[in-house]
């Protein structure tokens, strides 16, 4: 696949749902490597491919390194104020612009989980419940070594969590309980339903 600049971009690994492993590639399923400052030429470039893979999907929240063979701690996230979104995902406090992190990571602030349904474009059509911390502290660095810290709530820390997963070798599924998962179809006509639901209620 390329992109507008004619630049080819690699294909995403993804995992066979009933075995949970990719035949493809390993990158998904092992733990990322740790970056050095400052960064290589190799790195930034790295960066730049991820970048303009996230740029071309449309309601990606966000990618990690790995989902595209490249086993390194590089995460790109975005999460705006949106109505929309805000119907699917009622949780949405926190929200940031597109951000780059390196060589991130989060504790929990308090065990208090949330519930809600994610999908991964390294598990095509499928989707699950997640129980995540509702609320994190975070910690990165930015491309040219600068840290990165604050605290995330609701449906961003849900994103931030769901990336970092990515460079630990671990996806949305390995929560999820096999009875539980569904394709996006079903998905979708379930919160259709639970929707109607909600407006004859009002």
């Amino acid at each position: 696949m390329k992109n507008e600049n004619n630049i080819s971009l690699p294909q995403y690994v993804t995992l066979n749902i009933q075995t949970l492993n990719s035949s493809e590639d390993k990158t998904i399923r092992i733990k990322a490597k740790t970056l050095n400052f400052p960064l290589s030429s190799e790195d930034l470039r790295d960066i730049s491919i991820l970048e303009k893979k996230y740029d071309q999907e449309e309601n990606c929240a966000g990618l990690a390194a790995p989902q595209i063979g490249i086993s390194k701690c590089i995460i790109i996230f975005a999460v705006h104020e949106d109505a929309e979104l805000k119907k699917w995902h009622p949780d949405l406090k926190d929200t940031m612009p597109k951000t780059i992190w390196i060589n991130p990571s989060y504790k929990p602030i308090g065990i208090d989980k949330h519930e809600d349904y994610e999908g991964c474009f390294s598990v095509e059509n499928a989707t699950g419940p997640v129980a995540r911390f509702k609320k994190i502290h975070y910690h990165a660095y930015d491309i040219n070594g600068n840290q990165i810290q604050g605290i995330a709530e609701g449906f961003l820390a849900r994103v931030i969590q769901h990336e970092i997963d990515h460079l630990n070798g671990k996806v949305f599924l390995d929560y999820v309980a096999p009875k539980k998962i569904m394709t996006k179809e079903e998905y979708l006509e379930m919160r259709k339903k639970a929707m109607e639901q909600e407006n004859i209620k009002s």
